[in-house]
């Protein structure tokens, strides 16, 4: 099953963002704004054993997501694992490290694409590609977010093409040609 981890660093402190992503409004502003998103269950706390369901518009199709958060561990990371998705499977790990009084936040997805070996082929690099603009977007529009206390939703970001998964280095400047 493919693994990708995603990593920023975050002038915050873990029980600050902790905080955050634990509300149940954080998900409309991490989701992209290409992305409609509508909050369809009622009980949306991260807690473990909750069911949580929303739906994304991609493509001009709405999606079903339900998920079950399987894992917390107050402040410092929760997972949850698909129930219903456009996955056969899908996990999603958060684990939110103090460094000094700053946050490292590591987000690591485990997944598998519906449709066997032939669906795999098929839409690998499209979900690939899909997967790394969501969570780029959700680890910068998280960062903004905490270190300047207003979110600042940049639809820009799914225009470039990038290499990092880790966006640690992303404000150096990347050598042309």
């Amino acid at each position: 099953m493919p693994t990708k981890v995603y990593e920023t660093r975050i002038r915050a402190s873990v029980q600050s963002v902790w905080d955050f992503l634990a509300s149940p409004l954080s998900l409309r502003l991490l989701t992209p704004p290409d992305q409609e998103m509508e909050i369809v269950s009622k009980d949306n706390q991260l807690r473990e054993g909750v069911v949580q369901e929303f739906k994304t518009k991609q493509l001009g199709i709405w999606v079903t997501w339900k998920i079950r958060v399987t894992k917390v561990s107050a402040p410092r990371a929760y997972t949850y694992s698909g129930i219903k998705t456009p996955f056969k499977e899908f996990t999603h790990h958060v684990d939110l490290i103090d460094d000094c009084g700053e946050s490292i936040v590591r987000e690591t997805v485990h997944y598998e694409l519906k449709g066997g070996a032939i669906g795999n082929l098929v839409n690998a690099v499209s979900s690939d590609e899909r997967l790394d603009k969501y969570f780029k977007f959700r680890q910068r529009t998280l960062r903004n977010h905490m270190e300047t206390s207003k979110a600042a939703i940049n639809a820009e970001l799914f225009e470039k093409e990038t290499e990092y998964v880790s966006d640690f280095a992303l404000d150096e400047q990347k050598p042309v040609g």
